[in-house]
């Protein structure tokens, strides 16, 4: 049986749900055919769990800078091979400034503590989502209602910024049920999960509030894999492998940097999507 490709996006306003879910595809196609000269498999659906139409009235409208950055997904350039090893051994160990800043994060929450007075007027879907329980239902229930439909296959979900803080409520959740959704890989993608001002949120949205420790949700069953480029600020704590234990299958975080290489955006989904981690971690594909 062929897995189903789930998605969900982040945190702002996005193009109508159809668009949104083509350029996915596409920057997913684009970085399998640089990186493992595959293509998607026919027989794998994809799907978007799309929630910005609760928040926005109306969808961002195809413009110009829109129509650059659907030229970009194919005017990244393939690599050659050594390139790319080289491009990997400098992305894998941290520097030692994102060390630095990730041990204030995790120790003194400085930049959680610097962020929860803007994240009222700066992130308002974010806000909203911790502190509205109406609005939180309601930004879940596409991506329930897709892992509920798929639940007797091999599901992949892919998941970008504020869609990564939504999963992983909703895989919890999800977790409880008698037959729960089967979550082959999950990726995250700029997460901001280990924020303390994050985490702190977590048990009682999960439903855990005399939870001592996060750990991976148990329908996870066989991967997890965290992806953040070290220029990324939203995810300014990389490492989730420290914050969250295994789940009973013994799966936890395993954290994964790159460059993300949208121009002007080392926070933008396509540049994640189009990434060797797509390539290397469990997409099942189709050689040319």
């Amino acid at each position: 049986m062929y897995p189903i490709i789930i998605a969900i996006h982040g945190r702002g306003n996005k193009l109508p749900t159809t668009t949104l879910s083509a350029l996915w595809q596409q920057a997913l196609k684009h970085g399998l055919q640089c990186y493992n000269q595959s293509q998607l498999h026919p027989q794998i659906d994809f799907k978007m769990a799309y929630y910005a139409d609760h928040f926005y009235q109306q969808p961002l409208v195809l413009s110009a800078a829109t129509k650059t950055a659907i030229r970009h997904i194919y005017s990244v350039k393939q690599l050659p091979p050594q390139h790319h090893q080289q491009l990997l051994l400098s992305t894998s160990t941290p520097r030692w400034g994102t060390k630095i800043a990730e041990w204030i994060e995790d120790k003194l929450s400085v930049f959680s503590f610097v962020a929860k007075p803007l994240l009222k007027s700066l992130l308002p879907d974010i806000h909203h989502y911790f502190h509205d329980a109406n609005y939180q239902h309601a930004v879940e229930q596409p991506l329930v209602k897709l892992l509920n439909q798929y639940q007797h296959r091999p599901i992949i979900l892919l998941s970008h910024s504020m869609g990564t803080v939504i999963a992983y409520n909703v895989l919890h959740q999800l977790s409880r049920q008698t037959t729960p959704p089967q979550i082959s890989t999950w990726f995250t993608f700029g997460s901001p999960l280990g924020l303390t001002s994050v985490k702190g949120f977590l048990p009682k949205i999960t439903q855990q509030p005399s939870v001592k420790a996060l750990a991976t949700p148990d329908c996870v069953t066989e991967q997890w894999i965290n992806v953040s480029d070290k220029r990324d600020i939203v995810c300014i704590d990389h490492d989730l492998s420290d914050d969250y234990l295994a789940n009973r299958h013994k799966i936890k975080p395993k954290d994964c940097y790159i460059t993300n290489d949208y121009p002007g955006n080392s926070h933008k989904s396509y540049g994640y999507l189009w990434s060797h981690v797509i390539a290397k971690y469990g997409i099942p594909k189709v050689t040319l």
